[in-house]
């Protein structure tokens, strides 16, 4: 279903999170919102959240100001 919802948060990873990989700038446009494991790599910062509603709504937000990682199409 490309396009779709489920399409935009993928799949779960093993331990059940949805997981979302944005730029650095992410973590303090993300500050004080709970219901997130947040994982700072270098210049990257991992979300992994165990609610698809909540991984929706933060692939939007990030979306919108462009803060989403870019990975090149298979």
């Amino acid at each position: 279903m490309p396009g779709s919802k489920r399409s935009l948060v993928g799949r779960r990873d093993p331990q059940g999170f949805y997981v979302i990989i944005a730029k650095g700038e992410a973590l303090s446009a993300l500050a004080g919102l709970e219901g997130m494991v947040t994982e700072k790599v270098g210049d990257t910062v991992i979300l992994k959240t165990k609610s698809r509603r909540v991984a929706l709504k933060l692939h939007a937000f990030l979306s919108s100001k462009g803060l989403l990682m870019e990975f090149p199409s298979k």
